[in-house]
């Protein structure tokens, strides 16, 4: 219609009320202009190169597939390391072939992640645990079977102090050596990780989200106001990540499905606990000031 030098004419098709067939659920009248909206609304011509353009950048810079993105090139900056690291592991004899060729190797490798992503080390667990496995048929997948004693372990044991930098305090990043092309796709969408989480608490406290008013006021002071926000990142991510819709900061407990899941809640919890320290660390700086008014 963008080409009708002097006028348009648009026409709308509407069924024949003789040709109703009464078994058939009838659709809801509308009037002529409720017609054309409808079908304006609609559109089945191919996007031009500008459109698809722009919505290609959108879909690649959304936070969810850099999210994805992040876990796949984490995991696969990790794989030789952890060959190596099963390569030279005491197993039983005739073990260490149906670990590295079990269907179970990946939940493997995301057990010993997690490991060390809890501040211990993934050789001195293997070490232990390794020879604890139990060779034969009818027996339990043995990369299954480490992968469960690894977990338990990283459970019953306290953070260690090998900590590790995370994405937005809240996803680990994979251990050195990493590979120059990897580390920079790493840092590319860490910092747009960040970012779209730093605009996440913005928004929250933009419209007054019942689940941001619960983190608290932001400090006053330069350096506490820093930290909150940091910590209000790492929540704001993980509400993200998990589909947190809820009031609550971290939603419910029982709403944790994974372990991964698990292990990024606990430090998101440690983040609302920081942050609520500072919440109330600045009240009491303020409230003997306020006295002191009250006084004179």
């Amino acid at each position: 219609m963008t080409r009708g030098k002097h006028r348009n004419h648009a026409y709308v098709i509407v069924p024949d009320s003789h040709e109703v067939e009464p078994h058939l659920d009838q659709p809801e009248p509308l009037a002529l202009t409720d017609r054309i909206a409808k079908v304006l609304a609609r559109t089945d011509a191919d996007l031009s190169a500008t459109e698809t353009l722009k919505l290609e950048v959108e879909r690649h810079a959304s936070l969810s597939t850099l999210l994805a993105e992040y876990d796949v090139l984490a995991r696969e900056a990790q794989t030789d390391r952890w060959a190596a690291l099963l390569d030279v592991a005491p197993f039983p004899e005739n073990v260490a072939d149906d670990v590295f060729t079990s269907p179970y190797y990946e939940r493997l490798e995301a057990a010993l992640a997690r490991h060390e992503d809890a501040g211990h080390l993934a050789a001195v667990a293997l070490a232990a645990l390794a020879p604890k496995l139990t060779p034969g048929e009818g027996r339990a997948d043995p990369a299954g079977q480490l992968a469960d004693m690894l977990d338990q372990a990283t459970q019953k044991l306290r953070p260690g102090r090998r900590t590790r930098a995370r994405v937005a305090g809240l996803i680990p990043t994979p251990a050195e050596p990493i590979a120059d092309d990897m580390q920079t796709a790493l840092t590319e969408r860490q910092r747009l990780i960040e970012a779209a989480a730093r605009r996440l608490v913005d928004e929250a406290q933009r419209v007054g989200a019942s689940w941001a008013s619960r983190l608290g006021k932001p400090p006053t002071q330069p350096r506490a106001r820093i930290q909150w926000q940091a910590h209000a990142v790492t929540i704001a991510l993980y509400r993200y990540r998990y589909e947190v819709t809820g009031s609550s900061p971290l939603g419910q407990v029982q709403s944790v499905r994974t372990r991964e899941q698990a292990a990024e809640h606990r430090t998101a919890r440690s983040a609302f606990a920081h942050l609520r320290q500072l919440s109330t660390r600045t009240d009491s700086f303020q409230r003997p000031s306020i006295d002191r008014v009250r006084r004179l």
